[in-house]
């Protein structure tokens, strides 16, 4: 069967890679048809029920379909494609397009030829159809597919720091906050550790997937915070401690991966360390925790720190985001 992630185009290289990480994460194993911003279309023996479930942890993909077929934005060729690759399952269907061609393409021109071939001696039902058609309009091609499952993008928005019961205005994006997780490859009941877990937003995201959480702090008050946050939203398989990165090894055992955001700029502590010398630190500590093949996935200000981490670990790709107009975050991920 094949499989089409719609990626939501947030940043250029997060989406794809965290489903990448989840089909790892989740050993199902795959051949990738197609890749490129839009889309990740892959084959795959495994059932539909596994691929369905990703949609549970995924924060940077719109929908998961099953994929039909792809051609040209020509009514023709889409008229014809679609008499080649008929729905077998019966009921009523809808026929929704998501048009990411910036406004070049005419999306009734892909509608109504799908609409033609598909509909025909169907029931139309616009709300809650036994089928949903989804025609993706690329600027190059259009991508017809059945949906399978919507990612709940909204519970991302509702979990936002300023709605969360501890507030502090430095914290990652929960919709961030989540892909990082994924991009870690850790599976459910393994543990996941954030040796600078301020308000709690990573372990938070991670907890919420059935992952154990193992955060800490240089500060009391992101502890009892994030104790507050975890008991909020019900987490209950998590370990907070205050501690300095340099006493960790001496707190817990093996984790099987890591994921942080180092401090950076004047609203958070370093205790009057130089930056790069905690950042050293933070790496070597790290380094001895995480279990052979386990990942890390470190948040850093600045490009040329990343070479600290080589020290210890095997990079294996960055991830670069503009937090505000002023910053770019860089997001490396390494392997033991």
């Amino acid at each position: 069967m094949r499989y089409l992630f719609e990626l939501s185009k947030e940043h250029k290289t997060l989406p794809t890679s965290e489903v990448f990480s989840c089909l790892k994460a989740e050993m199902i194993n795959y051949n990738i048809i197609e890749s490129n911003e839009d889309v990740l279309i892959i084959e795959t023996i495994e059932k539909e029920d596994k691929i369905k479930k990703l949609a549970d942890k995924l924060a940077l993909t719109f929908f998961i379909d099953e994929f039909l077929f792809s051609c040209v934005s020509s009514a023709e060729k889409i008229k014809k494609k679609a008499i080649d690759y008929p729905i077998k399952k019966n009921g009523s269907v809808a026929i929704r397009y998501r048009n990411r061609s910036d406004n070049t393409i005419d999306s009734q021109s892909i509608v109504q030829p799908l609409a033609e071939i598909y509909s025909n001696k169907r029931k139309v039902i616009l709300v809650k159809p036994d089928i949903e058609i989804r025609g993706i309009i690329t600027k190059s091609t259009v991508y017809v597919c059945l949906k399978i499952k919507e990612v709940n993008r909204r519970q991302f928005e509702q979990r936002k720091v300023q709605y969360r019961p501890f507030f502090s205005p430095i914290s990652i994006h929960p919709k961030l906050a989540r892909s990082l997780v994924n991009i870690a490859c850790v599976k459910k009941n393994e543990v996941l550790l954030d040796p600078f877990c301020g308000t709690g937003g990573l372990l938070l995201e991670a907890g919420l997937i059935g992952i154990k959480i193992i955060g800490s702090d240089i500060e009391k008050k992101m502890i009892e915070g994030s104790k507050i946050t975890m008991d909020f939203y019900k987490i209950n398989n998590y370990e907070l401690f205050c501690s300095d990165i340099g006493d960790i090894k001496k707190k817990i055992g093996k984790v099987d991966a890591v994921v942080t955001d180092l401090p950076y700029g004047k609203a958070t502590t370093t205790k009057g360390e130089d930056i790069k010398q905690l950042y050293d630190r933070a790496f070597k500590n790290i380094s001895h925790v995480l279990k052979q093949q386990g990942k890390a996935v470190i948040g850093l200000s600045n490009k040329d720190m990343i070479y600290l981490g080589e020290k210890y670990l095997t990079l294996i790709e960055v991830h670069d985001f503009r937090a505000h107009r002023s910053l770019i975050r860089y997001f490396a991920v390494y392997q033991k």
